[in-house]
């Protein structure tokens, strides 16, 4: 029984109407790019905006990304749903990414089930060059063989990058999964050369595509394996050996306490955890948690979460469990923290003092803040604390503690423009101390808030 294949478009269903399109773009995150041709000499996957590279950092991180679904029949082999291939290669280049949808990159796609061609689709000229399935010509969509669980070799030739004309002539080197190949005239041993405009062409990409099962809908669920329950939300606890964890220890304990299982062909399959050890040390490593390279040992803190990820072999249907884990002979983590009053309106700060967003803390309210404060850029901060964390946020301690200056004149405190709040008068060579930036009052000068109170006491800036 034929199953079938119908290529979906990526720029809009409106195409579909023209020709079959190979494949649609599939963004890895927000960040993520998308990239469209500009001029002859420049291909669509660009990552000119990377900037010039140095030596240090010539490395390209390029990623294939491709789903092919099966076809589902019904007994007498009428396709009821056709199967779908989509795609996109996602690159990366000094801290740059982009995803480039492959019906813009290749020139042609080509699926093949071991020496046979059963789909090549001209992405230049838009049109199928070879279709050992049906054509409908009246809808014009492709349908080619596409079986559930069998796998296909797929071919995207004539691809290009641009980097621009800041690395004309450099040599760049690809990063790529450890199944994806790639050859051209000017790719040798995993590097590429950048032609006069930063650019490099005619390169083709191999790799193998798996038709996963329509007909299974099932999701990917974790389960304790002690309990049988369905876990959400995972935890673990384990002691540390001399202050360390090993990785691949606590990988293949996490895998043993939870395992990924799915609904096939009635009844429950495991599913295989695709978390390896380089995944989790990189979310260790980018939450601050430093990996010994040698025999992949860390300091172990006293909570750290690690992320099982599964994917079925049936469906492609994904599941991810963040599992927190305790150590109690781990190092603290706690911030050494204290409740302060906001004394002033209080924007947030990264880490490069640079303003997060537009959320606020409003005065004579209290906030938990490191006690000691960072020093960035020349000025302090607190950085906020969530539950004995930090959280990467900084409010600037002119808002909380206030600066002390001393008054050039004697000066009266006010409560509002025209009215003074006391009959107190600060006397010249006075150190007072002001709270976060002035106020412009109706009468168009300006005041500092001084008094560690609720109270309206101000002083004029002019007098300072």
């Amino acid at each position: 029984m034929k199953k079938n294949l119908r290529i979906v478009s990526a720029a809009a269903a409106a195409l579909l109407a023209v020709a079959p399109i190979a494949a649609t773009a599939m963004p890895v995150n927000a960040a993520t790019t998308a990239t469209t041709a500009t001029t002859a000499n420049k291909p669509t996957v660009d990552l000119s905006g990377a900037g010039s590279v140095s030596e240090s950092k010539d490395t390209v991180n390029v990623t294939p990304s491709f789903t092919l679904t099966s076809a589902i029949a019904t007994d007498k082999g009428v396709v009821t749903t056709p199967a779908t291939l989509k795609g996109s290669i996602e690159a990366s280049l000094n801290g740059t990414s982009v995803t480039a949808d492959v019906a813009d990159v290749a020139k042609d796609v080509t699926l093949k089930n071991g020496d046979t061609v059963v789909y090549s689709y001209d992405a230049k000229n838009n049109k199928p060059i070879n279709n050992l399935g049906a054509y409908d010509t009246s809808a014009k969509k492709a349908y080619v063989e596409a079986n559930k669980n069998k796998s296909y070799t797929m071919t995207l030739s004539g691809v290009g990058f641009s980097f621009g004309k800041a690395n004309a002539g450099k040599t760049l080197t690809f990063k790529l999964p450890t199944d994806v190949q790639v050859s051209g005239d000017n790719y040798k041993d995993g590097k590429v050369t950048l032609d006069q405009y930063g650019n490099v062409t005619g390169l083709k990409f191999t790799l193998n595509v798996k038709a996963y099962n329509s007909e299974n809908t099932n999701a990917v669920s974790f389960y304790d394996a002690k309990s049988g329950l369905v876990a959400s939300q995972g935890s673990y606890m384990t002691l540390a050996q001399n202050g360390d964890l090993n990785v691949n220890t606590l990988l293949n304990e996490l895998k043993s306490k939870y395992k990924a299982m799915q609904f096939q062909n009635g009844q429950f399959e495991s599913v295989t955890v695709t978390t390896t050890a380089d995944d989790v040390k990189a979310e260790l490593e980018k939450a601050g948690i430093k990996v010994n390279a040698a025999g992949d040992d860390f300091e172990a803190p006293d909570t750290f979460t690690v992320t099982l990820n599964a994917k079925s072999d049936d469906n492609g249907k994904t599941a991810s469990l963040p599992v927190v884990v305790t150590v109690p002979n781990g190092k603290s983590t706690v911030v050494p923290s204290a409740a302060k009053t906001i004394m002033h309106n209080a924007y947030f700060y990264d880490k490069n003092a640079k303003r997060v967003g537009t959320d606020k803390l409003t005065r004579y309210n209290t906030v938990t803040v490191a006690t000691s404060p960072t020093i960035i850029n020349g000025n302090a901060y607190y950085e906020v604390i969530e539950n004995g964390k930090a959280t990467g946020k900084y409010i600037n301690t002119d808002n909380i503690d206030g600066t002390k200056r001393t008054l050039k004149h004697n000066a009266y405190v006010y409560k509002t423009s025209k009215k003074r709040a006391n009959k107190v008068v600060l006397k010249k060579g006075t150190e007072v101390t002001t709270y976060g930036g002035s106020y412009k009052f109706k009468n168009g000068q300006r005041y500092y808030k001084i008094g560690a109170n609720t109270e309206k006491t101000y002083v004029k800036v002019a007098n300072f």
